[in-house]
């Protein structure tokens, strides 16, 4: 996790009534009540989200932490496509907590409910673009969304700016497994939280977002079941049946459901009718749909290596990625100012942080995570990718203290030499028996001589070729 960012937790009563104007419910959930808010000072609309729960008179860091949107805030920091909280305040009368954050105008579900649906195709790459981002850089910290669905996908900026929000069921890795069995809405459930009891890992958000993506372009929930085996019937209908493989792996932590298919029932394995019969090759994003909508979790792709798709190449130059650049930049400038304050001497103990390295598994999937400095470790992932190995050109100096410059390249690999009029590569006066000297191409014919012209005569910007071991003077290109 990062360190901890600036977030205002309040334990007062006057506090958040002396701050801000309830003016209406804009939403009402199992948990909590959702209003929206006016700040006295400044006019600016926010959402309040007010706790059922009774948290006491007194409230204590622990508590605090214990809750999952302050955790997450706290951990993870602000994020261009995540919508995280402004302040949290508590309640000493009433025992109640109410968190406050940015108001989003409308969600992914009312433009479904509206009729909206399909979306264009640049729509929905723009919407997947930035969910895949938040989504990235929530699982790069080490947690789990568990319950995206087009409810929790907000909307504002004319529905084009869209954030990820309600952490109020995200977890992190370091809680092991297993976690809590019933979490996302059944529609958005993957199978390994059907069939396991807990065994899961950040690919569950990646199978939720196939489906909204799916919704989002035919205007139809994909699979849409009435309880939890009916559920893994309308998957099984579409994939096929798992094979004896994932079967046992899935059998080491079987939920309910998987005993009675595989167990009481023994149903007989279906081929699936596939994906591509249901969503065909032609709609849009179904390259990116393909690789997310996969049984095998193992085998499901990660936001990061989604976003790595050719699909997302008209996403580039433009404001969406503008905002992340912006993003990237911030981090970087918060990193160095981090380490610069983290100097100490090398006696002393160096707080650590633990942050998500990982390395990269055969199905694209990050599996390893390191305990590391947090500054480090986002210098690490930022330079992984883009580091490559250098040959360094050796230089040898002959009698007359001239240079001989000798590149590693293969046949036919030009280099440039910058100011070759300084640099002579062969002294004919000590090697009169060169036989790319002048005095020796008499008896050569014309097609050779060419061949073996004397590099000592290149101008600035020429063209050296290695062909046949021979040196080749080339004009500058145009």
């Amino acid at each position: 996790m990062l360190p901890n960012v600036s977030l205002s937790c309040k334990d007062n009563s006057n506090n958040f009534r002396t701050e801000f104007d309830l003016k209406k419910k804009i939403g009402e959930g199992t948990f909590s009540d959702v209003w929206l808010c006016v700040q006295r000072n400044s006019g600016r609309e926010y959402a309040a989200k007010i706790l059922k729960k009774n948290y006491g008179h007194k409230v204590d860091d622990d508590t605090w932490n214990a809750i999952s949107e302050v955790n997450v805030s706290k951990s993870v920091g602000k994020h261009p496509f995540l919508l995280m909280l402004e302040s949290a305040y508590h309640e000493e009368e009433t025992g109640k907590i109410i968190l406050v954050s940015e108001l989003m105008k409308k969600s992914l579900y009312d433009i479904i409910e509206n009729g909206e649906c399909p979306l264009s195709d640049y729509r929905i790459k723009t919407y997947m673009y930035q969910m895949l981002e938040g989504l990235r850089y929530l699982h790069e910290n080490g947690f789990i969304h568990r319950d995206i669905k087009p409810e929790n996908i907000l909307l504002r900026s004319r529905d084009k700016l869209l954030k990820i929000g309600d952490f109020g069921t995200t977890c992190h890795y370091t809680d092991g497994h297993p976690y809590t069995e019933y979490v996302a809405t059944r529609w958005y459930r993957s199978p390994e939280c059907l069939l396991t009891r807990g065994w899961y890992n950040s690919k569950m958000d990646i199978w939720a977002t196939g489906c909204v993506l799916y919704e989002i372009a035919t205007g139809q929930p994909l699979f849409d079941g009435r309880d939890e085996n009916d559920q893994m019937e309308k998957v099984d209908r579409v994939l096929g049946s798992p094979d004896q493989r994932l079967i046992n792996k899935f059998m080491k932590h079987k939920s309910d459901v998987f005993v009675a298919r595989y167990e009481i029932k023994r149903n007989e394995k279906t081929a699936g009718i596939g994906l591509h019969s249901v969503y065909q090759p032609y709609r849009p994003a179904y390259e990116l749909i393909k690789d997310m909508i996969v049984y095998d979790p193992s085998k499901r792709y990660s936001a990061d290596r989604l976003l790595r798709k050719a699909y997302f190449y008209e996403i580039k130059n433009t404001g969406y990625e503008y905002k992340m650049r912006e993003f990237d930049k911030f981090l970087r400038n918060k990193t160095i100012i981090s380490l610069s304050k983290n100097e100490q001497p090398q006696n002393t103990n160096i707080n650590r942080q633990p942050s998500l390295i990982k390395k990269q598994g055969p199905g694209g999937d990050r599996i390893q995570n390191l305990l590391t400095h947090s500054g480090n470790a986002e210098i690490f992932d930022r330079l992984s990718d883009i580091s490559q190995k250098i040959e360094h050109v050796k230089l040898d100096k002959n009698k007359s203290n001239s240079h001989k410059i000798y590149s590693k390249v293969n046949i036919k690999k030009a280099i440039i030499i910058s100011e070759p009029e300084n640099i002579h590569l062969v002294n004919r006066k000590q090697n009169p028996s060169n036989k790319c000297s002048k005095d020796n191409t008499k008896n050569i014919s014309p097609v050779k001589q060419m061949l073996t012209t004397s590099v000592s005569t290149l101008n600035r910007g020429s063209v050296i070729k290695n062909v046949r071991n021979k040196l080749v003077n080339r004009p500058p290109f145009k």
